[in-house]
């Protein structure tokens, strides 16, 4: 039977490249998709509402973005005609405490790793269904070179966050029922010092070492104000693991913002500047390794891992929960401990100096992402059709307007 898809794009180029992924995906499948440009939403409210004068199967967002579209009656659009609302965060939810608590009934959190799962769960009661649904991959359509014939030693993709979060940061100085400076520091000292630990789970523990009583519903607004350490302690380990490299006589070809605003230099670092993401998934078929970091996800994975598997590159990531349960280090990728950085040098060294190894891993990871990790199977595996509200549609024709989202 066909169904009918509703999606978002416009706004973030790594979102609509997903975007155009999934529309692909479902379109190949005999479904009708009709994406919007969410840049210009007011434009598209005509067909939008003709859309919605049949049934639609769901709603495939990222981010929030689309959820809170509101009839000129203050009814969420998405309640009102029954429309499953699956909303993919590719961040952490404490980064989306406004537009989470505002949640349509109708809404499904798709969330990239299990713990977020269980903040949701425990911070945000108003959600009714939240799921664990991780990262995965794309390919592109034409073969990938043999290692040997591969121009790029080892490639990374990904931006040093702590510039862009510099912006995250509150007045700490307004912070009264605690002393915001303290704990900052010793939330920041511990996350570097015990990078398994969660950002939530650390700021807990510290204002716990203050002897700061506090409910889960104080807790959850304090972790979303300091959660600008988060992103520093991804940026500290991302740069720190970038400079070991390229000072062991590694060349390096970064992209992403902020590399430009390092206080060190090195003629081993090639920056690329910030491109298309297309173009990294071209780059990766140019690279004997593609290297990978986690945006502090402890129970989940990354789309560089996966990216860089189908492009048919070696890859080399640091560790977490799920990349444990689903692959063996040496077998289809490497592991390595953001704790060892040695461990780190020595392992894209042995495998630039042997490119045999490095091929046998990169064909076993590629058989591995081609297999389980592409997006098609995270669409399918997920079941997301079996996640229907009980709840009736009412009627299109009911003369309410529809009012642009406020959170685009």
């Amino acid at each position: 039977m066909k169904k009918r898809y509703l999606f978002f794009k416009g706004l973030i180029d790594t979102l609509d490249l997903y975007t155009d992924e999934f529309v692909s995906i479902y379109t190949q499948h005999g479904h009708e998709c009709l994406v919007l440009d969410a840049a210009h939403i007011d434009e598209e409210l005509v067909r939008l509402r003709a859309f919605l004068l049949e049934p639609v199967t769901a709603v495939i967002s990222f981010n929030n973005i689309g959820m809170h579209l509101e009839l000129s009656d203050g009814k969420n659009l998405w309640d009102r005609y029954a429309v499953p609302f699956y909303n993919i965060l590719m961040d952490h939810p404490f980064h989306y405490k406004e537009a989470l608590e505002q949640a349509p009934e109708q809404m499904v959190l798709l969330c990239m790793d299990e713990n977020h799962v269980e903040y949701v769960n425990r911070f945000f009661p108003n959600i009714k269904k939240a799921v664990f649904f991780p990262h995965a991959g794309i390919q592109l359509d034409f073969p990938y070179l043999p290692i040997q014939e591969r121009k790029i030693d080892v490639l990374y993709a990904g931006g040093l966050s702590r510039y862009a979060a510099e912006g995250l940061i509150p007045d700490l100085g307004r912070i009264v029922d605690f002393d915001a400076f303290s704990l900052v520091k010793n939330a920041l000292e511990k996350l570097i010092q015990e990078p398994d630990h969660t950002t939530e789970l650390v700021i807990e523990h510290c204002l716990q070492d203050m002897n700061f009583e506090f409910n889960n519903k104080r807790l959850g607004e304090i972790v979303a104000q300091l959660r600008f350490v988060d992103a520093f302690a991804v940026s500290f380990y991302r740069e720190q693991m970038v400079r070991v490299l390229v000072e062991s006589g590694i060349m390096v070809t970064v992209f992403g913002t902020g590399w430009d605003r390092c206080e060190w230099e090195h003629p081993n670092l090639i920056y690329g500047g910030e491109i298309p993401p297309r173009k990294i998934l071209e780059l990766m078929q140019q690279s004997k390794i593609v290297l990978n970091t986690m945006t502090w996800f402890k129970r989940g994975a990354h789309d560089r891992i996966f990216n860089g598997m189908l492009a048919g590159a070696a890859v080399v990531s640091d560790t977490s929960a799920y990349l444990k349960e689903h692959f063996t280090s040496g077998q289809e990728l490497e592991l390595f401990s953001l704790k060892d950085m040695g461990g780190l040098v020595e392992t894209v060294k042995r495998l630039l100096a042997n490119p045999l190894e490095a091929q046998r891993i990169a064909d076993l990871g590629y058989q591995a992402a081609y297999k389980k990790h592409r997006w098609q199977h995270r669409l399918y595996d997920v079941h997301l059709l079996d996640m229907w509200f009980d709840k009736d549609r009412e009627d299109v024709d009911n003369g309410c307007e529809i009012q642009a989202d406020t959170y685009l």
